[in-house]
């Protein structure tokens, strides 16, 4: 089912103290679904899934979230109340791509974030592939 579906665009500049996305403006069209319902009987390891996709909008716009999945996946989390341990984060490029995202809560309070990158699986492709046909 999908729960959220728009385009996120920054601009790569902060004036609130926060650290943006990137320091250069990027957009990337979201899709948040949800994988599996309670009905269903089946637990799931990542109950949701966030598929990204680039929508550059600008000729400058062509930041990759490969380097800055860890705040992007923050903004998310925050704006709409995921788990970022609980979620499958998929970029979608020439290749599909999964990032996997490993909390280190012991270096500050804030949660700070290392992250690797791998092809999706084919299980992970057939989960996703009634969300990406659009997308």
């Amino acid at each position: 089912m999908i729960l959220h579906d728009f385009t996120y665009e920054w601009d790569g500049k902060s004036t609130s103290g926060k650290t943006p996305i990137s320091w250069w403006p990027g957009a990337y069209r979201v899709r948040i679904v949800q994988l599996g319902n309670e009905d269903d009987g089946v637990q799931y390891l990542f109950p949701i899934a966030v598929l990204l996709k680039s929508a550059k909008t600008d000729a400058v716009m062509n930041t990759s979230l490969k380097n800055y999945i860890h705040n992007f996946a923050e903004h998310l989390a925050k704006a709409y109340d995921l788990d970022i341990d609980k979620t499958l984060w998929v970029e979608l490029r020439d290749k599909v791509r999964i990032a996997h995202l490993n909390p280190d809560r012991k270096l500050t309070e804030r949660t700070l974030f290392s992250f690797s990158w791998r092809e999706a699986r084919s299980n992970e492709l057939d989960m996703i592939a009634p969300y990406v046909q659009d997308l």
